[in-house]
């Protein structure tokens, strides 16, 4: 079949992008073209040949995960040595990206739209998630188990995505008090700014939270950056262990302290050791 810049067949159809709830329907319209339903695993391979994209090429890329080379003709590559299930993820990032390209131009001397490039890839991520982990399946199945990183590896199995993808995606649709935190090893601003030995900088960093994600009915509050946690913590234990660790814990986040229910995993990112923790309520 001959290429169809999806994107633009899109536009063509709904008109260009007003808000952020469009790029929810270019997802819709991507599986309902290709004959796909919501069950998962997601078959990208049907929207690829219903719109006659070439199967995105794996390549040695170095500091991307994707590439849009052309949008005239759909090249994509892919980094090659990254792990399937990030693959998969970086291809619905892709096809989003097909999306923004049709957008932009369409939006050459006209008023509009115009996100910034982080605001756009926040969007090609979430596109990407809703595209491969459908709301319509994802979410009773979710809600049919409880949230836990047992229910995340089950859940990334069923829809061959990252278990850090899907627990962003439990986050997003989970009931209940829980938190996924992301720890690593660092300084405060002000000591990473101290002119140090390589030695004393090793010897005073701290696990710290990197990034956090709170479901909806979260209410037991703030959860800051940055924040670091005590030596004795499960979530430490985790790291210098390199094992999983499960159990009660009160957790300080400078305003006051949370008793909770921690589970905590070890986690490699790139050459970064991290440990990925749900807090439960």
């Amino acid at each position: 079949m001959p290429y169809r810049h999806p994107g633009q067949a899109f536009l063509s159809c709904y008109g260009t992008l007003q808000r952020e709830q469009d790029v929810l329907r270019y997802v819709e319209f991507l599986r309902q073209e290709a004959g796909l339903n919501d069950d998962p695993p997601i078959d990208l391979t049907l929207i690829y040949s219903h719109f006659g994209i070439p199967t995105p090429r794996r390549a040695p890329l170095d500091e991307q995960q994707g590439i849009l080379v052309d949008s005239s003709t759909g090249i994509i590559l892919i980094k090659e040595d990254d792990p399937l299930v990030r693959q998969r993820f970086t291809e619905g990032h892709e096809l989003m990206e097909l999306l923004f390209d049709a957008q932009e131009q369409a939006r050459r001397g006209s008023f509009l739209p115009n996100w910034s490039s982080d605001h756009k890839e926040r969007l090609c991520d979430q596109g990407a998630a809703d595209l491969l982990m459908p709301q319509a399946s994802f979410v009773p199945r979710l809600h049919e188990l409880e949230v836990s990183l047992s229910t995340g590896r089950s859940l990334a199995a069923l829809y061959q995505t990252s278990l850090l993808a899907t627990l962003v995606r439990m986050m997003q649709y989970g009931e209940g008090e829980h938190a996924l935190v992301l720890w690593h090893q660092a300084l405060t601003q002000k000591e990473a700014a101290q002119k140090q030995s390589a030695r004393t900088t090793e010897a005073q960093k701290k696990m710290r939270i990197w990034w956090s994600l709170r479901t909806s009915g979260w209410q037991s509050g703030f959860i800051p950056k940055h924040k670091s946690i005590a030596s004795d913590s499960l979530i430490a234990k985790a790291l210098s262990q390199g094992q999983p660790y499960n159990g009660a814990e009160t957790v300080h986040f400078g305003w006051g302290a949370i008793q909770c229910q921690i589970e905590a995993m070890p986690l490699q990112l790139g050459n970064k050791p991290c440990v990925l923790s749900l807090l439960h309520l």
